[in-house]
């Protein structure tokens, strides 16, 4: 009796340190830090790739990859929507335009059946969705579609160029967004508003980033890494200025030879210094003065999970399609006339009969297979289309 009393008194005594040791080991394998930058309705925010802690989104996300375990199945936890095929700006690097899965001809979805493709992915699981596109605020239904979700099961996030956001942000907010994500790729604005195409930009990004603030949303910032910006210290500069604009994370993407940058063979041969780009992460990382940054070299290498596409995440085009990721030009078919579970069946068993690649090839930094035809070159992008209704 006594001991068992003593064990009671022992667990209680020692639940919180245990409980807090298992979330930030976790938490430094997935993302390389554990601090809180931000909280969204009372819970503590790691990052835009992950629910809150405490959260029944997170719950979801456990109680998914119990059965995972159980059936020995991979399930889809995470889900890129685009919710539009046309854009304001021309980025350089951009990996949809110049990719197979623009498909201009075709019409995007309806704003009734993107709503039927948001339930299908809740009801088979998804805890994290995040509305891409094109642009998605040139999508005039967009806070009618993150409202409709389920938040008891999903958070939700936006990646926008930043260029509506001022005037769209309180909608965001009012529409219950988790977090705003703004594209910067240099601290230089003459630079961003050439490497976009799109004069101004880089201002009105900012602006949004502020206004989305003052609102008590959480913003982050997506910019993308070459070897020269590490060795240059544009990277650096980048990590200073989330710190100045106050924004509660860095999401940093190495840039990769797809889409509009699928001729771009010099980033196969000047590849990336990854242990040099962690060593640089980690530093301001272990600074609680900085935001988090989030890695995706680091996500999706063998140090943490591998690519996601087929095994926790999955890509919507905005004509229906399921695809592996953003990057990867290969859609298993249409959710719209399939349903969702077949096809993550079709993609994860896809995924398992590729063999002897731990990554897809389009994230290893090689040449990928996959050559986009006339990519060297501005493709028609979609832009004089109305916003949608």
């Amino acid at each position: 009796m006594l001991k068992k009393l003593r064990y009671l008194y022992s667990s209680i005594r020692n639940l919180g340190s245990y409980t807090t040791a298992i979330n930030d080991n976790f938490l430094d394998y997935c993302i390389r830090h554990h601090k809180v930058i931000g909280w969204y309705n009372g819970l503590p925010v790691h990052s835009a790739f992950l629910a809150p802690g405490f959260s029944k989104p997170l719950a979801n996300t456990m109680a998914r990859r119990l059965i995972s375990n159980m059936i020995q199945e991979p399930l889809p936890g995470v889900v890129n929507f685009g919710v539009t095929d046309i854009c304001n700006a021309k980025c350089e690097h951009c990996s949809f335009y110049g990719n197979t899965m623009h498909k201009p001809e075709l019409d995007i979805v309806s704003k009734n059946e993107m709503k039927k493709i948001l339930k299908d992915c809740q009801d088979f699981g998804i805890s994290v969705i995040n509305f891409v596109g094109g642009e998605p605020l040139l999508n005039d239904n967009l806070p009618d579609l993150i409202s409709s979700l389920d938040k008891n099961k999903t958070v939700s996030s936006v990646y926008t160029n930043g260029w509506f956001l001022k005037e769209k942000a309180k909608e965001l907010k009012d529409a219950g967004i988790m977090i705003v994500i703004v594209s910067l790729d240099s601290v230089v604005p003459s630079k961003h508003d050439k490497f976009r195409r799109l004069p101004g930009l880089f201002e009105r990004a900012i602006e949004g980033i502020k206004e989305c603030q003052k609102l008590g949303l959480l913003t982050a910032i997506s910019t993308t890494v070459t070897q020269e910006d590490l060795q240059n210290r544009n990277f650096e500069k980048m990590i200073q200025l989330s710190k100045k604009l106050k924004v509660n994370e860095l999401i940093v993407f190495d840039t990769m030879p797809i889409g509009m940058y699928s001729h771009r063979v010099d980033l196969s041969n000047d590849k990336i210094d990854f242990q040099r780009l962690f060593q640089i992460v980690d530093k301001y990382n272990k600074d609680e003065s900085f935001p988090g940054i989030f890695c995706y070299a680091h996500f999706r290498s063998q140090m943490a999970f591998g690519c996601s596409a087929g095994r926790n995440y999955f890509y919507i085009t905005p004509y229906g399609e399921m695809c592996p990721c953003d990057f990867t030009a290969q859609p298993i078919g249409n959710i719209l006339k399939e349903p969702l579970p077949n096809l993550w069946r079709k993609l994860s068993q896809d995924r398992k009969n590729v063999s002897g690649n731990y990554m897809n090839e389009c994230c290893s930094q090689d040449t990928p297979k996959i050559k986009i035809e006339n990519s060297e070159k501005l493709i028609n992008i979609k832009t004089d289309k109305k916003n949608i209704k």
